[in-house]
């Protein structure tokens, strides 16, 4: 799997990040595999996906930043000047698929997620889900 596609392809987010330290020889394909999936969840349950997508992967911690991915409604709505209310929803949403989020990190990662964070911003229109690991792979995570 190659970690970033043609420009404007749609089938699935790139990922073109470069880690500062590497601590699995496969850290770029589990970083393609995390945008992958994070990606799959917001179009399957928000019904709508992100133009973009990268994954970056430190030792104890995932970010996941997704760019262009509010609704005709929600932009409908911020131009309304109802940016809270958009912001509070999505936020709703976020916190919702909390435990879908962890199980792909930690599925992918084989490591025990002992926090999440989610963040949104409208202008640039970003949203960005945050993993902290335990510090060892888990047994239990694993198998």
């Amino acid at each position: 799997m190659s970690e970033s596609g043609p420009e404007g392809d749609q089938t699935g987010p790139r990922d073109a990040a470069t880690p500062r330290s590497s601590s699995q020889p496969d850290e770029g394909l589990v970083r393609q595999e995390i945008s992958n999936e994070v990606t799959r969840l917001y179009k399957r349950h928000f019904g709508k996906g992100p133009l973009g997508c990268r994954t970056y992967v430190q030792p104890d911690l995932v970010a996941v930043v997704l760019s262009g991915g509010y609704t005709a409604s929600e932009q409908t709505l911020f131009e309304a000047g109802r940016w809270y209310e958009v912001r509070n929803a999505r936020q709703l949403w976020q916190d919702s698929m909390k435990l879908r989020f962890i199980d792909v990190i930690q599925e992918l990662t084989g490591r025990h997620v002992k926090a999440f964070m989610s963040a949104n911003h409208q202008d640039p229109d970003l949203a960005v889900e945050l993993f902290v690991l335990d510090s060892e792979p888990s047994a239990e995570v694993q198998g």
